[in-house]
C-alpha cells in the first residue's frame, strides 16, 4: 500500500487529537493519506510549493479548516492554496 511521504510528521493528525476529532481523521487518512486522492491533498501540495511551515495544523487534506476551527491566522498561501 502506498502511504503519503508526509504522514508520519503531518500536523493534521495531531491537530485532530488536540481538538478531540480523532474519529474524523480515519476517513481522511483512508482517502488522502493512503488512497486515491493522495495527489489531491492540499496540505501536501502547499508543503511542496511553499514549505511545511506554511501549512496550518488545522487544515484538512481538502483545504478546509477542521470543524470547530477557523482560518484565522492562516497565511495568504494557505488561504489561497490553488493559486
Amino acid at each position: 500500500m502506498t502511504v503519503c511521504k508526509n504522514l508520519a510528521g503531518c500536523a493534521f493528525v495531531n491537530c485532530c487529537k488536540e481538538y478531540d476529532k480523532a474519529n474524523s481523521i480515519q476517513g481522511f487518512m483512508n482517502i488522502y493519506c493512503k488512497g486515491s486522492k493522495m495527489n489531491s491533498c492540499v496540505r501536501l501540495k502547499l508543503c511542496e510549493s511553499h514549505g511545511k511551515q506554511v501549512v496550518p495544523k488545522n487544515m484538512m487534506p481538502n483545504g478546509y479548516p477542521l470543524p470547530g476551527t477557523s482560518k484565522s491566522g492562516w497565511s495568504k498561501e494557505a488561504l489561497n492554496p490553488r493559486k
